[in-house]
């Protein structure tokens, strides 16, 4: 599709056509091998994007990685004492700098730790899950903050009823709501929801470049020709939108959870990690 594409790009077709026509060109001979709308939005497709210029671990890191926990799986008694002295701090740490107070950091990794070693019932050990498409840590991360997130909100639906003198019921006899139920995935569904929303608000032939240049490999230099526009336009187009979505993305966060504290440097690592994790 990709060499077809470019086939498209010669200054007959698209050249001198103004961004209208041009975006509209494309879309209605493209349209039907990229959806419009968030469908398009998979963790593939704007890692591809949000990650950019971000820089990217090598691959050989994380077959090294993946090569520790197989030895781990193999219950060799070194590397499961590594991996605890290895994360401890790191994951305890960060939970508290992303809103978890001492206790809740302390025993969520805790937990996590029981799943990677002894798992309750006849579930698989927590590490299986780990493919190797990320680093070790991001992966842990992302599943600890995500265990976080479900935390605190289960913790907000809860209802306390303190007792009220002037009211003869007991106060054992008073019943809170029911808590509601919490998605199995409440990280993954947070960080997708922003990205959409931030997406959504971005001017369409801004997203339409950001796809191009990212998704199909495309230059500037092409972008440029199919807009008719200088290509120092097109870079500042790009980096403008970059920066919007990441500013959207972050208040969005925040308005859903506000307790939860990110940098977007977390961000960026939450969705590397959550292609291993859901």
């Amino acid at each position: 599709m990709f060499l077809s594409f470019k086939r498209l790009l010669g200054p007959s077709l698209f050249g001198h056509l103004p961004v209208c026509k041009a975006s509209q060109l494309w879309r209605s001979q493209h349209d039907a091998g990229m959806p419009r709308g968030p469908k398009w939005l998979t963790f593939q497709t704007w890692n591809s994007i949000l990650l950019f210029p971000m820089p990217v671990e090598t691959a050989s890191r994380y077959e090294q990685d993946l090569a520790f926990v197989q030895r781990v799986l193999a219950a060799e008694a070194s590397a499961a004492s590594e991996l605890r002295t290895r994360y401890q701090g790191k994951l305890v740490g960060v939970l508290r700098a992303r809103g978890a107070n001492q206790t809740e950091a302390e025993d969520l990794v805790a937990d996590l730790w029981t799943d990677c070693f002894a798992p309750r019932g006849d579930r698989q050990t927590l590490l299986t899950k780990y493919q190797g498409r990320c680093a070790l840590e991001s992966w842990l991360l992302t599943v600890a903050t995500n265990r976080l997130v479900d935390l605190k909100r289960r913790q907000s639906f809860r209802v306390e009823v303190p007792p009220s003198p002037d009211s003869p019921e007991d106060f054992f006899d008073r019943r809170a709501q029911p808590e509601k139920p919490t998605s199995e995935k409440p990280l993954l569904n947070l960080l997708r929801a922003a990205i959409q929303r931030a997406f959504a608000k971005q001017d369409e032939d801004a997203i339409l470049m950001l796809k191009l240049v990212h998704l199909h490999q495309l230059t500037q230099r092409e972008i440029s020709r199919m807009w008719g526009w200088h290509e120092s336009k097109v870079s500042r187009t790009l980096e403008v939108t970059r920066q919007n979505v990441a500013k959207i993305i972050l208040a969005e966060l925040k308005k859903v959870d506000p307790w939860l504290e990110l940098r977007w440097e977390d961000f960026v690592e939450l969705c590397a990690g959550s292609s291993d994790v859901f």
